[in-house]
């Protein structure tokens, strides 16, 4: 058939599959795309202090928000800025043991951020 949904008509099925993939829908909603980003971090207690180690090679220090909570710690990383509000990728981590969370420490080195809080 010439649709390429049926037979040997692979190559226009692909095409078939890029043309919906890339929809007007997608082009106005950009945001929504799934995220390919993942954020590890090593999370651990040194003392009277939670330590939470991760790499974010390629993010200037502007591009890394930190805040916490006293659960929890959560990283955010800017990817694109916008008048109307930046785009953001977040992820939190459970910390093993409560915090303070006005005592967080931050530091942005080589492409690493190591972040300290005391504990409760």
């Amino acid at each position: 058939m010439e649709d390429g949904l049926e037979g040997g008509g692979g190559k226009e099925h692909r095409y078939m599959v890029e043309d919906i993939v890339m929809t007007p829908f997608f082009n106005r909603h950009g945001s929504h795309k799934p995220a390919t980003l993942k954020l590890h971090a090593e999370i651990r207690e040194e003392g009277d202090w939670v330590v939470l180690e991760t790499r974010v090679k390629g993010y200037s220090e502007e591009d890394v928000e930190v805040s916490a909570t006293p659960n929890a710690i959560s990283v955010d990383l800017i990817l694109e800025k916008k008048e109307d509000g930046d785009v953001k990728f977040h992820n939190s981590y459970f910390t093993p043991s409560p915090i303070d969370e006005e005592t967080l420490v931050v530091e942005h080195k080589e492409g690493k951020v190591t972040v300290k809080a005391e504990k409760r």
